[in-house]
């Protein structure tokens, strides 16, 4: 039988309550923080998220994790927004920024760089096409990504032209 991790059963625990809300779980992160645990939900709506949101969400959670009781140890439970520079991690995610600007690390360099931003132009399960400034489509296999964000519009430095 596969070992499921913390972070999968927390998160099937949460899911449902915070779309229950009418917002989405973006992401959720369990870490250790100095001699503390922290559970951390990413919220997202249409909308955006504000402080309220996270306060809804928080004390509606907190009332499902008091009851069902998944964490052994203490922890502290955060809500936030997932940011400007939004992390994409599920296929949703990528899904949801066809089109828009995003930048990448890789693993491993490829062509000399770990870093590219450009365009997301597709996405499969296997792959990713990435319009990068000079026109150029790079086309990276996601087992070699080792992370990916939304590109905030005004911190975006486009890749001079190949002359």
């Amino acid at each position: 039988m596969k070992k499921v991790s913390k972070e999968v059963l927390l998160e099937d625990l949460t899911a449902p309550v915070v779309e229950s809300l009418g917002y989405e779980l973006a992401d959720l992160i369990f870490e250790k923080r100095g001699k503390d645990w922290a559970l951390v939900l990413f919220i997202d709506s249409d909308h955006g998220i504000n402080m309220d949101d996270c306060e809804i969400v928080s004390r509606a959670v907190s009332d499902v994790l008091d009851e069902s009781d998944p964490i052994e140890q203490s922890y502290f439970l955060e809500v936030s927004s997932p940011g400007i520079d939004r992390p994409i991690k599920k296929e949703r995610h990528y899904l949801a920024n066809i089109n828009k600007k995003i930048t990448i690390r890789l693993f491993a360099p490829l062509d000399g760089k770990k870093d590219y931003s450009g365009v997301l132009k597709s996405y499969t399960t296997e792959a990713l096409a990435l319009e990068l400034e000079t026109g150029e489509i790079l086309n990276i296999e996601n087992s070699k990504i080792a992370k990916a964000n939304v590109l905030d519009e005004l911190n975006f430095k486009p890749q001079p032209k190949a002359e």
